[in-house]
């Protein structure tokens, strides 16, 4: 047998005929709100665990997390419309959410920024190593007189049949 469906708008209009609040907040939106809140607890200390790695120097710690970071905040964006009903009402300052929200943010600006800068270094490391290779190669053909011989000159060469 089939059991009996639940819907979340009809649990929140009975929550807020029984609270009188303008947007009622039910059990799954309370489970919502609780997850949401140790999930971001999760994602800061994870950007966290990276930062202060890539300050340590090392830096395999980007790759070692990656895959747990790119989860959790696609979690964190899936569940977001969820949770953004109630961010002003008790159910969400009593978890702390406003406050957790900030501290995420400034933890994800400053992990951005560590990110980008080492995106940088190393693009300007590639940059460096490709101009150093081009400095020491000959780059092309040259002639015994050491001219050197671009690919227009070697259609027109001829071999001379004298000896």
């Amino acid at each position: 047998m089939i059991g009996t469906r639940q819907f979340r708008l009809g649990e929140r209009r009975k929550a807020r005929e029984m609270s009188g609040n303008v947007v009622g907040v039910s059990a799954m939106d309370m489970q919502a709100l609780d997850a949401f809140a140790t999930k971001l607890d999760e994602a800061i200390a994870l950007l966290r665990r990276e930062i202060e790695g890539i300050n340590a120097g090392e830096l395999n710690v980007v790759t070692d997390v990656y895959e747990d970071k790119s989860n959790i905040l696609k979690w964190l964006e899936l569940k977001m419309p969820l949770v953004e009903p109630f961010m002003g009402q008790d159910a969400a300052t009593t978890r702390r959410l406003p406050e957790r929200l900030a501290e995420f943010k400034d933890v994800v600006g400053e992990n951005s920024t560590l990110l980008e800068r080492m995106a940088g270094a190393a693009g300007t490391v590639v940059r460096e190593m490709e101009k150093a290779t081009q400095r020491h190669s000959l780059n092309g053909l040259y002639g015994k007189s050491g001219e050197k011989i671009t690919d227009s000159k070697l259609g027109k060469m001829t071999i001379d049949q004298q000896f």
